[in-house]
């Protein structure tokens, strides 16, 4: 059995539809799509580097926003992130396990909008921030529709595509910390239509090892685009030693998951995570992130 197969059997027995249906449906009103801008405050602070700001990250913002759980789940959540975490932990620093190559490079993608991937790198990079050693860097490199940028309000930030297109910035210049110890991110940038060509372009590679390479204690995780609607996430494929794949439960089709996870390849570390599957026996409970661990490379 393949290990595209062995992961479509357990989302199977998760619950997710065997119709391809749901491929077109468009996103509900609580998804990361319909976000409004601002649930967080900028405030000016001369020690940073270039950008002179603190991300002060408003947690009942991002709660009403749908981004983390609401209080009475926030428990809940927070414990499935620690599972979820570390696999992917172990797989980038070798702790018990064979270290992945470019294992603290990791993706966070879905096959299709609507998923959840966006609230699955927010509350990812919120857990791994909190480990006593580790730092993280968001990356918003969903250039098309940037939500995290977006929402922590960076939007009009230079970031990402500016680098790539030649801009007069050092990639660390353009980091934002946030006021949570171990968090900053990088911004998407001003959109370009030549967006998918500066993703794939060398220097795209070349900025990835240097953002890795600033501390050995960094994690960088990409949010980046559905695989199946654009090109951008292929590129980024190849360039991430781990990959976390957000599946919907009861709305992603098994035929996109399998694309999806045929898109990745059999030689890449693949992590699924099943995203509001309910929890047995309620009906108003839902577990918001549940992690299929999945290494292609070791198993």
């Amino acid at each position: 059995m393949s290990k595209i197969q062995e992961a479509l059997k357990k989302l199977q027995s998760a619950g997710v539809p065997k119709s391809d249906r749901q491929l077109g449906r468009r996103e509900d009103a609580t998804s990361v799509a319909s976000i409004a801008a601002g649930p967080v405050v900028i405030s000016e602070d001369v020690s940073e580097i270039t950008h002179g700001v603190v991300i002060e990250l408003d947690q009942k913002a991002l709660r009403d926003a749908g981004l983390i759980a609401p209080d009475y789940h926030e428990e809940l959540l927070a414990d499935q992130y620690r599972d979820i975490k570390r696999p992917l932990i172990a797989n980038a620093f070798g702790k018990r396990v064979v270290q992945i190559e470019d294992g603290n490079l990791i993706m966070v993608t879905s096959a299709l909008p609507g998923e959840g991937k966006t609230f699955t790198s927010i509350n990812l990079a919120i857990s791994i921030a909190q480990e006593q050693d580790l730092t993280v860097l968001l990356v918003d490199a969903d250039v098309a529709k940037p939500h995290i940028s977006t929402v922590l309000g960076v939007g009009k930030m230079p970031g990402l595509l500016d680098i790539l297109d030649g801009d007069n910035h050092s990639p660390e210049s353009l980091v934002v910390p946030t006021d949570m110890d171990g968090l900053s991110v990088l911004p998407a940038g001003a959109p370009r239509l030549n967006a998918t060509e500066l993703l794939s372009a060398f220097k795209m590679e070349n900025l990835v090892k240097t953002l890795a390479a600033r501390s050995p204690q960094r994690i960088v995780v990409f949010d980046t685009p559905p695989l199946l609607r654009t090109s951008e996430s292929k590129i980024l494929t190849s360039m991430a030693g781990q990959v976390v794949l957000v599946v919907k439960a009861e709305h992603t089709s098994q035929g996109a998951v399998g694309e999806a996870l045929h898109v990745l390849g059999e030689d890449k570390a693949v992590n699924l995570i099943l995203n509001q599957s309910r929890k047995a026996g309620s009906q108003n409970e839902y577990t918001y992130g549940y992690g299929y661990g999945h290494d292609s490379k070791s198993t």
